[in-house]
This record gives C-alpha cells, sequence and structure tokens, in this order.
C-alpha cells in the first residue's frame, strides 16, 4: 500500500475568500499534477490542531523525497503559507495489521484518531494485545469500521495512529461511551502504551472544491 502525506495547517483569518479560491484552482490541480494524490480532507471538531488536515497519496518514500524537494512543490507550499498558519506535516506508513487496498476517499464519515507511543520493552506484548485482542474486539462493533493503522516515519506527536470510522456524531458518543471500548483502552493504556492522545475528526462535505477547506 502507499504511504500518506498529511498536511496541516489554520486559515489566516480574514483571508478565507482568497484562500477558498487557491485551494480550488491553484494548490489540489498543481498536488494532484506533481503526485500527491488527493484523498480526503477533515476538519479536527474535537483535540489539538491545527484545524484543517489533508491527505495526499503518494506510492513510495523516495517518490515523495522527489516531489517534496522539488521547486515546484516548494513554490507551492510557500504560496499556501500566504493563506494559512501553523503549517505542518507527517509521513505515514500502513502498519500491516488493516487488510484494505489503497487508501480511498471518505465522505460523509467521522473519525476517532488515537495516538500512542509503545512502552519501552513491551513492543512484542503489545503486538499480540492488537492483533488477538484489540482489532478483533473492535470488529465485532457494528457501526464501527477500522479503517487505518498507521506508523509515523516522520513528524507527529505520536509513532503510531490508529483510525476508527463512523458514519456520523451520534456513533461517535456511542462509542466513547460503548464499555467494551473503555475496557479495552483502558487496557491499552495502562500496559502497553504511553504519550495517548485523541481527536475527533470529520470530513469536508466536498474536498475538491473551495468549501472543502471552509470553516
Amino acid at each position: 500500500m502507499a504511504l500518506l502525506f498529511t498536511q496541516d495547517w489554520d486559515v489566516i483569518r480574514g483571508k478565507e475568500d482568497e484562500y477558498d479560491a487557491f485551494v480550488a484552482k491553484t494548490f489540489i490541480p498543481r498536488c494532484n499534477a506533481l503526485g500527491l494524490i488527493g484523498v480526503g480532507g477533515f476538519f479536527v471538531q474535537v483535540g489539538v490542531g491545527p484545524r484543517i488536515v489533508s491527505l495526499k497519496r503518494v506510492e513510495s518514500l523516495s517518490n515523495l523525497c522527489t516531489i517534496v524537494s522539488s521547486d515546484d512543490f516548494r513554490n507551492l507550499k510557500n504560496e499556501l503559507k500566504n493563506y494559512v498558519s501553523n503549517y505542518t506535516s507527517k509521513v505515514l506508513e500502513p502498519t500491516g495489521r488493516i487488510q484494505c487496498s489503497n487508501y480511498a476517499i471518505q465522505k460523509g464519515v467521522w473519525k476517532l484518531n488515537q495516538y500512542w507511543d509503545i512502552l519501552p520493552g513491551m513492543r512484542d506484548k503489545y503486538s499480540d494485545f492488537i492483533t488477538n485482542t484489540y482489532l478483533p474486539t473492535l470488529e465485532n462493533l457494528d457501526y464501527l469500521e477500522v479503517t487505518g493503522g498507521w506508523n509515523v516515519l516522520i513528524g507527529g506527536f505520536s509513532e503510531i495512529i490508529a483510525e476508527l470510522t463512523v458514519k456520523d456524531a451520534f456513533d461517535i458518543g456511542r462509542l466513547l461511551d460503548d464499555e467494551t471500548f473503555r475496557e479495552l483502552n483502558f487496557k491499552l493504556q495502562r500496559e502497553y502504551v504511553t504519550n495517548y492522545k485523541s481527536r475527533i475528526l470529520r470530513t469536508t462535505p466536498r474536498f475538491d472544491e473551495p468549501r472543502w477547506f471552509r470553516l
């Protein structure tokens, strides 16, 4: 599976309309032309910012390095920074535990993304817990889909991202109040991981149009 390249930012207050036009007419088309294929856009509803998350798919780390070191990409990023602040980026590699094809566009969904580091000396026991307990238990929740498990290769604030997807905000509340999920996460945090954080994200209505990025 390809890597994900994520770019996060906040829109500068007062520049929303100019930003909308730039993203629709310049940023998205030029990213696609460079080989950074847009596969999603999210707004961070609850949790640490920046508030806007742009996902791009790229075929390999070597391909990504070639793209981001190019003058075309540098110039495009500098143009973007005329309209945004708090720009960050990271590179994600699939852990291989989630069976899926290339990451695809998702619209009209909500996500609970969880972030953590594995405790020193617990990597093998952690792997066994995730593979044989954590994932099978979550897969039994009929309103939830496990859509990603990522190793953070570059950037970010943790080494692992777990991506859980539901259809609406009601199901986010349902998940957070689910006793099975809470017990499972308590065991995860108590025995296997540290630096645990989470964020609730929602997809923007049409990521390929100007309003995709509008707050």
